[in-house]
């Protein structure tokens, strides 16, 4: 049985990468192996529920094929996604690895760490015990309601909802028991407190949708939750609620109804599936084959291995759409090859997070997967507009590790002989096929890029099982669940984004928001320079995706008044708030690169520097060249 809860190696290991006292439970405590039960239960539901999503689509493809569709597949998959989002999402956060701003906690000392965490925690215990009441009353309500092909209620799907409420908050309580116990005690009373007293002084006063104090308040606790360490799905969803009940403007009903139409899109079932077949092709073990095929190509380019780690990622983040898997994968595969050959392991880590940044706009990114998901932009299209101004980015960045490289005077690598060559070539076919096997049948029309993700996962198991040899039964199942919880983790932040989003229209934000930037005249210009700047820094403090699940549905619509293809636009902010979160020193996702590379990032950072300056460099031709990203939809009729 996985012991993955805070006390656990994984959640000691993600607590040193992001410089923060993990939390250690005692391994022989009653609660320990209750919460131990409940982790491991809740992992095999989740996992089911991966499994059952992925029969259902796949088996959907296959009848279809046949001329008989299964047209409830879609019902069916969207409530596996819902127990996916809630339940997922609920043990990402006990196992640590939901996404959260650290960096502002890492540097306070040890008291005032643990001050700032018990204080996290007790705002999760009041984010479910708001929010569970709410969803469980909404079920009742919407019990009569039936779904249109298997006529089961639609309440089925807001029951997830009121049960990841209910796991959050014994996961909260059970993070909360092994902390220092007068800290915990004093730090609830004020939680408590400063809740009921904002409960009752908009009781007493009256709710006010016009009073600016309002939004301060509500930014204000937004504010404060992200930096003493709240998860930020977490967050989204207490800022919403509590904007609600402070102006009035709509029942507190609406918060579960929300979080559920916020993942309501069908083309979020993609995400589980990319994330899953990344992992079945790392623990396959495609990357290394993947790795040694472009080694052959360009590692005898001046700068070696660092040109081959851009192009491997390149290819590598067209097939598992999550940029942090690309990370681990590619950075894992050639952390000894770079060792061996005396590469500076700060380098390495710049190069690898400026590669991943370029990778944001290769399909399947999961970035694209959601902005196609919460705006009208065509799917399709939008894969074909980021290919180019990827490979613009790592142009430049290959062009700058050419020129770096003589300073730091690495070494090129072996020369292969063309039998070593075909031999590894033919060995990486399987992950080559991948990436054409994903474009080609989008572009194409045979499939939806759900479908396609389906049909890769299936791909993905039969090459690391059958083909490669590297992965058992027990391996794959083990895979399915920990790509079930990472995929909670990016689906709940989705489906707060979705309420919070919500929330911020009838807020009238983005009237706000267009009115500011009318003072920009009608520049073009100084709209993307904006743009650049507010996607790079809200996605270094919101930790990438929450950035443009805020800002993408505000700021898109703005695109067309200023003369700008929205379609180009939604590629710059997906390389910005790309750029934000591989940025230090908050950037979440510099972590990780330094965690793999081994190295720290006081390190990595003053080496980012020049790469930053090219990454950015390369965004602004993308932002001001509309050609880059619109050349390869227009030339396949995509729009």
């Amino acid at each position: 049985m996985e012991s993955n809860n805070p006390g656990s190696s994984h959640a000691v290991q993600l607590a040193v990468e992001r410089q923060v006292a993990p939390v250690v439970l005692e391994p022989n405590g009653v609660a320990h192996r209750f919460l131990a039960q409940v982790d491991s239960i809740t992992a095999w539901i989740i996992g089911f529920a991966l499994l059952t999503e992925l029969t259902v689509l796949f088996g959907s493809i296959v009848t279809r094929f046949f001329g008989h569709p299964l047209l409830w597949s879609q019902e069916i998959g969207l409530l596996s996604l819902t127990v996916l989002t809630f339940s997922g999402g609920a043990l990402a956060y006990w196992r640590d690895e939901q996404m959260a701003v650290q960096a502002f906690v890492a540097w306070l000392p040890p008291f005032w760490q643990n001050v700032a965490r018990a204080l996290a925690d007790w705002s999760v215990v009041v984010m479910a015990v708001v929010v569970c009441p709410l969803a469980a009353q909404e079920v009742q309500i919407s019990w009569n309601d039936v779904t249109q092909v298997l006529g089961i209620s639609t309440g089925w799907y807001l029951v997830p909802v009121s049960l990841g409420m209910l796991l959050l908050l014994l996961f909260a309580l059970g993070r909360l028991w092994y902390q220092p116990r007068k800290t915990v005690l004093l730090t609830g009373i004020l939680a408590f407190a400063v809740t009921a007293l904002i409960a009752a002084s908009f009781q007493s006063a009256g709710p006010s949708s016009s009073n600016p104090a309002v939004l301060l308040l509500t930014f204000g606790v937004f504010g404060l939750q992200m930096l003493i360490g709240v998860p930020i799905g977490f967050v989204l969803t207490t800022a919403a609620a509590l904007f609600l009940h402070s102006s009035g403007t709509a029942t507190l009903l609406v918060i579960p109804l929300h979080l559920t139409s916020g993942i309501s899109s069908f083309v979020l079932l993609a995400v589980p599936f990319f994330m899953l077949a990344g992992a079945v092709m790392t623990e396959g073990g495609l990357s290394l084959p993947l790795a040694e095929f472009v080694r052959c190509l360009v590692g005898r380019i001046r700068g070696g291995l660092l040109q081959v780690i851009v192009v491997t990622m390149y290819i590598f983040s067209g097939l598992s759409g999550s940029k942090v898997a690309d990370v681990a994968a590619v950075g894992s595969t050639m952390k000894d090859m770079l060792k061996q050959n005396g590469y500076d392991p700060a380098e390495t880590t710049a190069v690898l997070a400026a590669s991943a940044v370029m990778g944001e706009t290769i399909p399947p990114s999961i970035a694209m997967l959601v902005l196609g998901s919460i705006t009208t932009l065509p799917m399709g299209a939008l894969f074909m507009a980021g290919l180019l101004p990827a490979g613009v980015i790592a142009v430049w960045i290959m062009a700058l590790i050419y020129i770096r490289a003589r300073h730091f005077n690495v070494r090129k690598a072996e020369k292969y002989t063309l039998g070593e060559t075909c031999r590894i070539t033919l060995r990486a076919i399987p992950a080559l096929l991948v990436p054409a096997f994903l474009v080609g049948g989008i572009v194409s029309g045979l499939a939806t890029p759900t479908e396609i993700s389906s049909t890769a996962v299936i791909y993905a198991i039969l090459i690391g099982v059958f083909g490669y040899k590297a992965i058992n039964g027990h391996g794959l199942w083990k895979i399915i669940r920990g790509s079930a919880v990472k995929a909670g983790t990016i689906l709940f932040i989705i489906a707060a984004g979705g309420a919070f989003s919500w929330t911020l229209t009838i807020a009238t934000i983005p009237h706000k928001i267009a009115a500011l930037f009318q003072y920009l005249g009608h520049s073009s210009s100084l709209f993307m320079l904006a743009t650049v700047f507010t996607l790079i820094v809200m996605g270094a403090i919101l930790e990438g995706l929450p950035a443009l699940l805020v800002f993408g549905p505000l700021l898109l619509p703005l695109a067309p008044v200023f003369g700008v293809d929205q379609l180009q636009y939604g590629i710059v902010l997906i390389i910005a708030m790309g750029l934000g979160s591989f940025s230090p020193p908050i950037g979440l996702c510099i972590y990780v690169c330094c965690s793999v590379t081994g190295t720290t990032m006081e390190e990595a950072a003053p080496r980012m520097l020049p790469y930053i300056i090219v990454v950015i460099l390369g965004l602004l031709a993308v932002a001001f060249i509309p050609w880059f990203s619109l050349v390869l939809p227009r030339l396949l009729h995509l729009i």
